[in-house]
């Protein structure tokens, strides 16, 4: 896919990357661990979140030249405005029974019951 000519290094470093940040521990030090979600393979890791997002994006530089220098299609993050939150879901009917349930015993909707179902399981 042939590159844009607008979308040089400084396009590509304004874009509002999105990131995973876990805490990790190794021989008694804190650190956390900072990757790119749109960008595989980018990540850095740091004694202080701050430290780790300066890193990050001498790391995010660093990709973009790359990709640009071998003429390569940058990933770039999605604009989530274009989700309307809207998802089609079917399942069988015990597990919709059992959906319900648990939605009954909260007082809580469906949807609300799935939705901390999927982030628990997208947030590990």
């Amino acid at each position: 896919m042939a590159i844009k000519k607008n979308k040089n290094l400084e396009y590509y470093r304004s874009l509002p990357w999105s990131y995973t940040i876990t805490q990790a521990k190794e021989d008694g030090q804190n650190f956390f661990i900072i990757r790119v979600n749109e960008l595989p393979g980018v990540c850095t890791d740091a004694p202080t979140i701050e430290e780790g997002m300066r890193l990050i994006k001498e790391a995010i530089q660093g990709a973009i030249e790359i990709y640009l220098e071998n003429s390569e299609e940058i990933p770039e993050p999605v604009d989530q405005e274009t989700y309307k939150g809207n998802i089609s879901y079917r399942t069988s009917s015990k597990r919709h029974s059992r959906i319900a349930r648990e939605a009954s015993a909260r007082n809580a909707s469906l949807s609300a019951v799935i939705d901390e179902c999927i982030d628990k399981v997208l947030n590990k």
